[in-house]
């Protein structure tokens, strides 16, 4: 059994092949010497044979050596037919896989860290054309599946990685396991990444149904689903802060957009009286155009079901009405003169103050809402975000995210942040927003068990407050959520505080880091990694003279095998992984060193 203590350099040159050759050597020379010599060949073949046990002895380790720097100078890129994957969750439903790799343990940080501490160039070859070093992976000299128990994922998963480290890849992995799962599926992405809508759309026909797949892209709306952020709601009340949240503002303590929440809420309080469904559209109009036709019509509807004839009582009121603001006006003093002792209604008397405010004060007050609201509902966004279901000339199908989720749907939905930023970033936290509603829904209804998926590419570009609600809470909802970013400083950035970022952080069981350049979120990744205990040898050496007598002098040369704590893996490493390899920390504390493949398919090439 290998003791504690004992250390060897792994790296070192392998001086065993001079002693092989030499007993290769003394035993052939044996071999002629008794075939040609005419001596007796038992001394002989004792010889050989004494040669033989000992080039057995030095070659395993020999050879082991061989391999193992071998190993090191080997890049595998893979390719996976995706027919293969199909079949692996066919036959493993209940587990996850993550590509090939193996448990990264405190000996393949010793190895690292030999390697770190010299002259890489003297054991592996440099080669610039490749991105990555290639020898961390091959530190191992065999590697497995990387699998985990499905139900670990209900704990959330974040993929971190710099552009062009394989979040694409990592994420067409991963959906494709929910398809074939038959689980609905929710892409978020900003960019609007071609080869991630097709590779959802392959794996819906891989799954044999191709009509599961929505398609949304404010840049293609000819093609596109039309999608209402604002159908699913469990209080009136959640929409105006959905919206309100998207209005640029420095907190939500910021008057204008407590105002602009306020106004928001109003209107849909009224629109609730009519019994009309809230759209974008809508509330445009209304904080656009003035209040005053949603006041006439939710007074009379209100009028109409508590006071029965009221038109008799409300003629001299509306006399001298002449238009529409007149006639609103009218509704207005008679609801305040003689409604309001009857049969008062606080949540239309919101709509009343709102009509009743001054509409230049109110313009300023809205002023922030106004062209957020104006960009979500424009040109061909408009009926894109505010379907109207009568719209007998518009033939593509309505949607939200609740009814995605019911049929099990694998929902693409395209941002386009790359021409728009503002506005994708506003459609993004908006539907996200819609999703933490439903997720409402589902944990306090259980609606439904069947587990939902959602992905969200560059997710800093539409995090906000219900995001987070949906990882706080989302595992209670049987919702998923796997959320890819490039630096951590991006989610500080885009809320505008160190805490909510911690807050997202706090809430991901499973971490992936693909190639990470950004050395803040290098360190804080291996800082959530366990520490190790690293070896060493020390090496001593001195020189003494006696004081009283200076020609009697002393020294000593010495070594002692010493460790240190150390990182199970070293930070600058994360920066040095080739494409497609990562660094995971699953839940429950496995740390996994894996590399995930590019999938194909013969649907690839087949025309959409």
């Amino acid at each position: 059994m290998k003791s504690d203590y004992d250390y060897q350099f792994p790296w070192r040159p392998i001086y065993e092949v001079t002693a092989i050759a030499a007993w290769t050597g003394g035993a052939g020379l044996a071999y002629l010497t008794s075939r040609w010599s005419g001596l007796p060949r038992e001394p002989f073949d004792w010889l050989m044979i004494a040669c033989g046990v000992m080039i057995c002895w030095r070659l395993p380790i020999t050879v082991s050596l061989w391999y193992r720097k071998r190993r090191l100078r080997q890049f595998r890129f893979q390719y996976l037919d995706a027919e293969k994957l199909k079949a692996y969750v066919k036959s493993h439903p209940d587990e996850l896989w993550f590509g090939w790799g193996f448990d990264w343990v405190q000996k393949h940080a010793q190895l690292a860290y030999e390697i770190l501490k010299r002259d890489v160039s003297t054991l592996i070859p440099t080669d610039h054309q490749r991105m990555g070093s290639a020898w961390i992976h091959g530190l191992e000299i065999s590697e497995s599946a990387v699998r985990q128990p499905i139900q670990h994922t209900a704990g959330h998963t974040l993929l971190v990685g710099t552009t062009g480290a394989g979040k694409t890849r990592a994420f067409d992995v991963l959906v494709t396991q929910a398809v074939l799962r038959g689980e609905a599926v929710i892409i978020i992405d900003p960019k609007g990444d071609k080869d991630l809508m097709v590779s959802a759309k392959r794996a819906c026909q891989l799954a044999g149904r191709p009509e599961r797949f929505v398609y949304f892209h404010p840049a293609f709306p000819e093609d596109s689903v039309r999608l209402d952020p604002l159908h699913n709601f469990n209080r009136p009340s959640e929409i105006a802060s959905r919206i309100t949240a998207i209005s640029p503002g420095e907190t939500t303590s910021d008057p204008f957009k407590a105002f602009g929440q306020k106004s928001l809420d109003n209107v849909i309080q009224g629109l609730m009286v009519i019994e009309e469904r809230p759209t974008l559209a809508k509330l445009r109009r209304y904080l656009e155009g003035g209040p005053s036709t949603l006041v006439i019509q939710a007074l009379e509807r209100y009028y109409d079901n508590c006071l029965g004839n009221w038109r008799q009582e409300a003629r001299p009121y509306l006399k001298a009405a002449k238009d529409t603001d007149s006639k609103a006006a009218g509704l207005v003093r008679f609801y305040r003169e003689y409604v309001q002792y009857q049969a008062p209604n606080l949540d239309l008397e919101g709509l009343l103050s709102l009509f009743e405010h001054d509409r230049t004060h109110f313009s300023k007050m809205v002023a922030s809402l106004i062209p957020i609201m104006n960009m979500l509902t424009s040109g061909p966004l408009g009926p894109l975000l505010s379907p109207n279901p009568n719209d007998a000339d518009d033939l593509r199908p309505i949607t939200n995210t609740g009814l995605i989720i019911e049929k099990a749907q694998v929902a693409y939905i395209g941002l386009d942040s790359l021409s728009d930023g503002l506005v994708g970033s506003a459609i993004g936290s908006i539907l996200l927003a819609d999703l933490a509603a439903v997720a409402g829904d589902r944990y306090n209804y259980g609606v439904s068990d069947r587990p939902v998926n959602v992905f969200v590419d560059e997710a800093a570009e539409v995090i906000n407050d219900p995001f987070i609600q949906v990882l706080n809470k989302g595992r209670g909802a049987k919702i998923r959520l796997f959320i890819a970013t490039q630096t951590f400083a991006d989610f500080a950035a885009r809320t505008g505080s160190q805490d909510k970022a911690r807050q997202v952080l706090g809430n991901v069981n499973n971490l992936i880091a693909l190639r990470i350049m950004d050395s803040e979120t290098q360190q804080y990744i291996t800082d959530n990694l366990p520490k190790t205990r690293l070896k060493y040898i020390m090496r001593t050496q001195g020189v003494a003279t006696s004081a009283t007598n200076p020609s009697v002098f002393s020294g000593n040369v010495g070594e002692r095998l010493m460790e240190e704590e150390g990182d199970l893996f070293a930070p600058q490493l994360l920066g040095q992984l080739p494409d497609l390899h990562f660094i995971a920390k699953l839940s429950g504390g496995r740390i996994v060193k894996g590399r995930l493949p590019v999938l194909q398919s013969a649907l690839d090439t087949q025309p959409t």
